[in-house]
């Protein structure tokens, strides 16, 4: 999810040709969470500065009708920042998006089950 239709078209491009995850788009928190649970999906990438719901809202949504989901942060906050969401839970991993696209693919593969790198995601 991010309210920039560039930025959600870059990270489908990378992450259809890099990961092994399927991609749907949403710009705005409350077709987010409509779509991951139509799609039931496995993994959410979510950008923190939105227009209401903002991402943190948005996570806590997804905690409550996917709670099974993984839900990455990217966003241009800081790595404190994120860390500290993590830490409290609201988030299962955090990424700035000035770490760039390939650290967002091996992030993202990190998550796929059976990864040799899975274990630190879980």
């Amino acid at each position: 999810m991010d309210d920039s239709a560039a930025v959600r078209g870059a990270i489908r491009e990378v992450v259809e040709a890099r990961t092994r995850f399927d991609v749907c788009e949403a710009g705005d928190g409350h077709t987010a969470v409509q779509k991951a649970k139509d799609n039931c999906c496995d993994l959410v990438l979510l950008d923190i500065y939105m227009p209401p719901p903002d991402g943190v809202e948005t996570a806590a949504a997804l905690r409550v009708v996917l709670p099974n989901t993984k839900i990455i942060g990217f966003s241009t906050l800081s790595k404190q920042v994120g860390e500290a969401l993590v830490a409290q839970g609201k988030f299962d991993a955090f990424l700035s998006k000035l770490d760039g696209l390939t650290k967002l693919v091996e992030t993202l593969n990190a998550f796929i089950p059976g990864s040799p790198i899975s274990d630190w995601a879980t």
